[in-house]
């Protein structure tokens, strides 16, 4: 450990006028510095010399080492040092003997030492040499022992204080680590007072029996007010707190008599000066005339017992990383015995030679590890450092891992089909990667602009605690879109994961599907929303085919043999962006077989008039039709649809037994059977094909039946032919009936006909009859027959129909 001394002015300028100037030591916050010099102890055994604030414990028989290193000194050729130590065992004081500050020297240390008090003397230290004293004096050990505990407490607040100014952090931050550090009460600084002000608190904090008084000035003194905190401090240990709490007007009184006649003594405390150095601080002040002048620095060594460490768990860390280690400390252990620690190492667990490694101690008695220069593969270890000069092994094994590589890392297949907007928050589990060293997780959106938004993760087994292959994140579903996932190791590195927030699954609103036995393939119609993102629907009903379109999703199933009636099955969406198949429970559920018109017999009422065919329906004549239906239930209400294969219905008409509608009823007609009775020139249009479907509830519709093609047929009622004779072998004769207006052509016989070129002439209506009509016609002459049949003509035809008139 190297010291560097500081005395008044007056001092320096009784040095040696010959002296080679001294690089200025660093440190020392409002208070003057002597010189850089070393206090180091070595065992009696084997072992190099550390540093006496190093040191956990020194034993009996150590060497005390003192070695000048900077400064030219002595500052006189009588300058001194010694020591006044404070044994651990009970009631002994020992002074020792005097030496050269100018020299290296050695002291042997026959006992263990509780504390030890450097003296410095730059004039000296006595007359003659002084010898070395044992006495008993209780007082002066308590007093001795009291002035170092808390002036050591005090230096480390000031040096504590310094290097925080220096890096910027305030003394707020650095009181709270002294109250947390010796069980002091808490306090708040106001950093908008004056620094003697802010330095007073914190002495208060640390001393609270410090007040203004200086019992080792010749008078009372005042803290200056100084450029920082930490010289504030240094100002009012030098003035007056710290002496007055520790006894110190007492403890100085009685070394200058017992010990050091004719020596004024004043406080003095070591800083860090830069690397293995230390700054003995002391108040500017000239020394008094005809008077030594010494400077006392008091250090209570901590003789602590080596502790007992082991490792909490079962650690991993990556290769070539770092990590914080909680430890498990022994009895009588506390997380500051940790600063002492140093030469960390690991050793294979496999055997071979230590490899250093970088350990610091937290203030929370955990292990801040870093490995990132070290040569250390993956595999086991022990920690172990060095306490004093003995070897101290962590218990426990260190797991050394090669960090994750999250080239693969993926959504495990599944679990990306939580992510459907509206979910709320959920689980999703990322695989493909050893993930024990990931360290956070962020979630940004692809979209220009977006920022990163920490989100929480579960490890299966923590942290560092082992191969972990998965890992599950919590995700937002609020929004769909495209996102990333920023995944960070112990290394820093962030790895990007794309995932996909889905809009919401397909739902199907015509549920339902009912499905006849009996048949091999039927049509499929899906309803609902979210259809167009149905990539493929399939069913263990049977095979399915079939795609989205404008109304949702159309298809066909071919059904499986052997279905029967109520049983159900789910049916399985695959839907763009799921890794699995929607699956919709009990959404097919198989029924009977469907209605089926076997077989159409028709009757007209009244005669038209006019030959009408087997396929036809004349348009204001009522038709009777007997529909023979297969799988109609006795219990059955059935509904039957008419409907014109070309043209429009007139209105959209659906019949139900015993329910009239339009010109047409419905009734049962005996089991199997349906009558129709229906105009059906009221229903559809000339030219069409009229057309008949049963419905049955649930068993559906029976494939669609053409009763008739609807026609407009004249109704004729008599047919004269006249003696007026047109051209050289026609003559003219008068037709009377309704709808004469469709008749084209007239002849004798359906191969042979003349064209009608007259248009029907109204007749008077006669009571409520409707309207009737004459046509003129032209008929080749003779007539095949006398009383021959009358053919017609209708508008389009090829061919003529017999009628049931004659000339």
């Amino acid at each position: 450990m190297a010291v560097v001394f500081a005395v008044a002015p007056a001092v320096l300028l009784a040095a040696d006028k010959a002296a080679e100037p001294a690089a200025a030591p660093i440190g020392c916050a409002g208070s003057a510095t002597l010189g850089t010099f070393q206090l180091l102890v070595r065992p009696f055994t084997q072992g190099a010399p550390l540093e006496l604030k190093s040191v956990a414990a020194i034993p009996a028989g150590s060497r005390l080492i003192w070695n000048p290193v900077h400064l030219k000194l002595p500052v006189s050729p009588n300058a001194e040092v010694t020591a006044v130590l404070v044994p651990d065992s009970d009631g002994v004081l020992i002074t020792l003997e005097p030496r050269k500050a100018s020299e290296r020297t050695e002291w042997q240390l026959m006992q263990r030492p509780q504390v030890i008090a450097l003296v410095y003397g730059p004039q000296g230290l006595s007359e003659g040499k002084v010898e070395s004293l044992v006495t008993r004096n209780r007082d002066l050990l308590r007093q001795l022992a009291d002035y170092a505990e808390q002036s050591s407490q005090v230096e480390s607040l000031v040096q504590e204080l310094a290097d925080a100014e220096a890096s910027g952090a305030s003394a707020g931050s650095v009181l709270q680590g002294v109250s947390t550090k010796y069980g002091a009460g808490q306090q708040k600084l106001d950093p908008n007072a004056p620094s003697s002000a802010q330095a007073a608190l914190l002495l208060k904090a640390l001393v609270p029996a410090s007040n203004t008084y200086d019992p080792l000035a010749t008078q009372n003194a005042q803290a200056q007010q100084s450029a920082g905190v930490a010289a504030s401090v240094a100002g009012l240990f030098f003035g007056n707190s710290v002496g007055i709490a520790a006894g110190g007007a007492a403890l100085f009184s009685n070394l200058k008599t017992v010990l050091f006649p004719n020596t004024e003594f004043r406080s003095a405390f070591a800083q860090n000066a830069g690397k293995d150095a230390l700054a003995l601080c002391t108040k500017n002040q000239a020394p008094k005339s005809k008077t030594r002048t010494a400077y006392l620095w008091a250090y209570r060594v901590p003789q602590l017992a080596k502790p007992a460490l082991a490792l909490a768990g079962t650690p991993h860390m990556p290769a070539g990383g770092k990590a914080t280690l909680d430890l498990k400390l022994g009895k009588g252990a506390t997380a500051k015995d940790l600063e002492r620690l140093r030469d960390w190492r690991l050793l294979p667990a496999a055997g071979g030679n230590p490899i250093p490694a970088e350990v610091k101690a937290t203030a929370a008695g955990a292990l801040d590890i870093d490995l990132s220069k070290a040569k250390a593969a993956a595999g086991d270890y022990q920690l172990a450092a060095t306490w004093d000069w003995d070897p101290l092994p962590v218990a426990g094994t260190l797991h050394l891992q090669p960090i994750g590589d999250f080239t693969h890392v993926a959504v495990a297949p599944g679990w990306h089909d939580r992510l459907v907007e509206g979910k709320g928050t959920v689980v999703v589990e990322l695989t493909g990667a050893d993930f024990e060293f990931l360290e956070s997780v962020a979630i940004e959106s692809t979209a220009r602009g977006a920022k990163p938004s920490e989100v929480p993760f579960t490890l299966p087994l923590g942290k560092r605690l082992g191969l972990q292959s998965a890992v599950a994140v919590d995700i937002d579903t609020a929004k769909p879109g495209a996102y990333r996932l920023s995944l960070t190791q112990s290394d820093g590195v962030a790895h990007k994961i794309p995932i996909t927030v889905l809009p919401p699954n397909p739902k199907l609103s015509n549920l339902p599907i009912r499905l006849n036995t009996e048949e091999a393939r039927e049509p499929i119609s899906l309803s609902g929303s979210g259809l167009d993102r149905v990539e493929a629907v399939s069913s263990d009903a049977g095979e399915i085919a079939g795609a989205p379109d404008s109304d949702g999703w159309s298809g066909e199933i071919r059904l499986k043999p052997g279905l029967k009636k109520g049983q159900t099955f789910p049916l399985l969406l695959k839907v763009k962006g799921l890794d699995d198949p929607l699956t919709v429970p009990h959404a097919v559920e198989m029924v009977g077989p469907r209605p089926r018109i076997r077989s159409v017999r028709k009757s007209l009422a009244g005669a038209p008039g006019i030959e009408i065919g087997a396929d036809e329906l004349p348009a204001g004549t009522a038709a009777g039709l007997v529909l023979t239906v297969d799988h109609l239930r006795e219990a059955a209400r059935p509904k039957l649809e008419l409907s014109c294969e070309s043209g429009e219905l007139r209105q959209p008409l659906t019949l139900s037994p015993g329910a009239p509608s339009a010109g047409a009823s419905l009734t049962s007609a005996g089991p199997g059977a349906l009558y129709l009775s229906v105009d059906p020139g009221a229903v559809g249009y000339p030219g069409c094909s009229l057309s008949a479907t049963v419905i049955l509830d649930p068993e559906g519709r029976s494939d669609a039946s053409v009763l008739g093609r609807v026609i407009r047929v004249p109704r004729l009622d008599s047919f004269t032919l006249s003696t007026e004779k047109v051209g050289d072998s026609s003559y003219a004769g008068t037709l009377e009936g309704r709808d004469l207006d469709v008749i084209e052509k007239a002849g004798w016989d359906a191969a042979h006909g003349l064209p009608v070129d007259s248009i029907p002439t109204p007749l008077p209506p006669v009571h409520n009859e409707p309207s009737r009509q004459t046509l003129r016609l032209v008929l080749p002459w003779p007539a095949p027959a006398p009383h021959a049949p009358l053919y017609v003509w209708l508008r389009g035809e090829a061919q003529g129909r017999k009628t049931g008139v004659g000339y």
